[in-house]
């Protein structure tokens, strides 16, 4: 089968939770032995408009010389024709896409010939909010009903036209099928527009902790392996320093991590490092370890001293992916009730962190996991989620 697989970013340029999912489905798909087309924004300038090269996840197209802004996060009509251009010749059986700003995705989708092979994975609120997160100003959740007065006042752009959710909604409605990561999504959405497509599906991301490299590949030290080594339990952190990730709790963590007593040490994942902004420019500490990002490609080596995982976000998670790769692993997570964060509470290895408990009390609640009744974390294969999205 001939695929198109579209998302804003792509291999070699890794950026995003969607980017994993949009490389882990090539693969799988290439694995499968189908023919795949991957296109997304480079943010490197260049002559040409498109630069063509083979990769693992197969043949990729960069669409150079379009940068991301508000104007052209829902019509970008230069990127639409160089992604007609490169359908026409691909004539693809199946497209898929992930996260589409400023790509011309809806320029595109115009065309029902494409429509009608078109699956969306909606991987956040892209298609039903202009900031796609669905947080207002003051980081808390927007529960406000869509439309140019609401929508006004967004947190990242100013104002925003009906005709957007009409086209929006017109593209859901008639493509070959919306897919949803959590059921979270899907309620989200039908709660925003007051009605559901009926082409719709919730499927799990692929969140398994992946390790595909040759098995020759050298690979530095796992990031906690020396703390782990000596006993300690580690606990990793790939959010950001804001509150909206929950970092007030995280700095509690790395506090208590001081105390030799606790024997515990804190790894925290810097993802910033991908766009060339260090979040934690410090260096390592004997309590705290600074890491550099890893690429899921080797997920399970960069993750395997990693004994819990901190996901005490306060903004509304859509899947919550570094959470569940932690539980594929047989690590503990400890979450807050954000988003799709909620659907993880009753598992083995899970802990949701209430008003007003300290690090030290959910260091006890963890260290005595699992409990008996929860039930088993079963993880989403690459090859597993591959199969479904070409078999439905």
């Amino acid at each position: 089968m001939k695929i198109l697989n579209l998302n804003l970013h792509f291999f070699p340029d890794s950026i995003g939770g969607a980017t994993v999912v949009a490389e882990k489905l090539a693969w799988g798909l290439v694995a499968a032995g189908h023919d795949v087309t991957n296109i997304y924004l480079s943010r490197a300038a260049s002559r040409q408009e498109m630069t063509v090269e083979d990769t693992p996840f197969g043949r990729s197209v960069a669409l150079n010389n379009i940068y991301p802004t508000g104007g052209n996060r829902f019509s970008s009509p230069l990127g639409s024709s160089m992604i007609s251009e490169v359908a026409e010749m691909v004539q693809p059986d199946l497209i898929v896409v992930h996260a589409a700003q400023s790509l011309g995705v809806q320029d595109f989708l115009r065309d029902r010939k494409w429509l009608s092979r078109t699956k969306i994975v909606a991987h956040d609120f892209f298609w039903s909010c202009i900031q796609g997160f669905r947080t207002l100003p003051d980081g808390s959740r927007c529960t406000r009903s869509i439309g140019v007065a609401n929508c006004r006042q967004c947190a990242w752009y100013p104002g925003l036209i009906d005709q957007v959710y009409r086209e929006n909604w017109e593209i859901l409605n008639h493509c070959r099928e919306v897919i949803f990561p959590s059921e979270f999504l899907r309620k989200g959405y039908a709660e925003i527009f007051g009605r559901e497509p009926d082409n719709v599906r919730v499927l799990s991301n692929p969140d398994s902790a992946e390790l595909i490299l040759p098995s020759d590949a050298p690979l530095p030290p796992a990031p906690g392996q020396a703390a782990h080594a000596a006993g300690k339990t580690v606990y990793g952190f790939v959010g950001g320093p804001g509150e909206t990730k929950g970092w007030g709790l995280v700095r509690d963590f790395m506090a208590l991590a001081e105390d030799p007593a606790a024997k515990t040490h804190v790894v925290l994942f810097d993802i910033g490092r991908t766009i060339g902004t260090p979040w934690y420019p410090r260096k390592s500490t004997e309590a705290v370890t600074i890491a550099a990002p890893y690429h899921w490609t080797y997920a399970a080596q960069a993750l395997g001293q990693i004994d819990v995982m901190l996901m005490p976000s306060n903004v509304q998670e859509s899947f919550g992916l570094a959470a569940r790769e932690i539980l594929a692993l047989g690590g503990k997570t400890l979450i807050r009730r954000s988003g799709a964060l909620a659907e993880l509470e009753g598992y083995a290895n899970v802990v949701v962190a209430e008003p007003g408990q300290d690090a030290a009390t959910l260091a006890s609640r963890l260290a005595l996991l699992p409990g008996h009744d929860n039930k088993t974390w079963i993880p989403t294969t690459v090859e597993a989620y591959a199969a479904q999205i070409v078999g439905n």
